[in-house]
């Protein structure tokens, strides 16, 4: 158990290491949601009769707590992963005395704990005081953190899977964009899922994407009813755990797959 806390601390450490990109992180991710609060502002207040399923405030505060979420959420596993095999290390890492996706998370970790410190707070701090009404609703806030939870845990495991695609692909950027763009879009990261058109919606409930941020996002931020939270929440149980045996697939036989590069 010391060593994965060990790896969590590398985690920070590797976050903390270039002071500067800090700073320049925080300040982007101000500047992106201040462009998303001018923007779905400005939506609502060019279309007074617009037809959504969210209101005004509510859409601004799903918003804010998407983006806020989304600080400690991002998951560079994939990248990393990809290095790691150009490079070669990848050798190094899979000999050592323990659990190389275990490794992995432990870092990822490290780095969503000092974001949450060092974004997150700060972020909700400044978003409060300008937005001047509550952004959660207090009464779901257990299931909703819960629920982040479980998307954490799901947002990994996607990114473990499609990461170790690498051991077949070597190369898997392209792939990574291509994933990357759908997975922005279908989650709700950038517009919440209820807005989505009809046959969008539909072939988006049968993906795993909302169930990383439109589920938790909305649990903290919407009213709902008992039994629809419980249906949420149920659906993400179903995507951790279908995601978790696909990871386990992909690892044992990607493992045999792998060619090392470099070195």
């Amino acid at each position: 158990m010391r060593k994965y806390i060990d790896y969590m601390l590398i985690g920070i450490k590797e976050h903390l290491v270039y002071r500067g990109t800090v700073l320049a992180s925080f300040m982007a991710k101000i500047v992106y949601l201040y462009m998303q609060f001018c923007l779905w502002n400005a939506l609502f207040d060019s279309n007074p009769g617009l037809n959504v399923s969210l209101s005004h405030e509510e859409t601004i505060r799903y918003i804010i707590v998407a983006t806020i979420v989304s600080t400690f959420m991002e998951c560079d596993v994939i990248a990393w992963i990809n290095s790691e095999i150009q490079s070669g290390s990848i050798a190094n890492q899979l000999i050592r005395p323990m659990d190389f996706r275990a490794m992995i998370f432990s870092k990822h970790m490290g780095r969503s704990v000092i974001k949450m410190l060092i974004y997150c707070i700060p972020l909700t701090i400044i978003s409060v005081l300008y937005f001047g009404k509550p952004l959660l609703c207090r009464e779901q806030l257990l299931y909703g953190v819960i629920s982040i939870v479980i998307a954490y845990m799901i947002q990994f495991l996607y990114s473990l899977i499609i990461g170790m695609m690498a051991f077949w692909l070597i190369v898997t950027w392209p792939l990574n964009m291509l994933l990357a763009a759908l997975y922005k879009l279908l989650s709700g990261s950038w517009i919440p899922v209820s807005m989505f058109p009809g046959i969008l919606s539909k072939v988006n409930a049968f993906l795993p994407f909302r169930a990383i941020y439109a589920i938790p996002v909305t649990i903290m931020t919407s009213p709902m009813s008992g039994d629809s939270i419980r249906h949420d929440m149920t659906v993400q149980l179903i995507w951790l755990m279908i995601l978790g045996v696909l990871s386990v697939f992909t690892w044992n036989y990607g493992k045999k797959k792998l060619i090392v590069q470099g070195g």
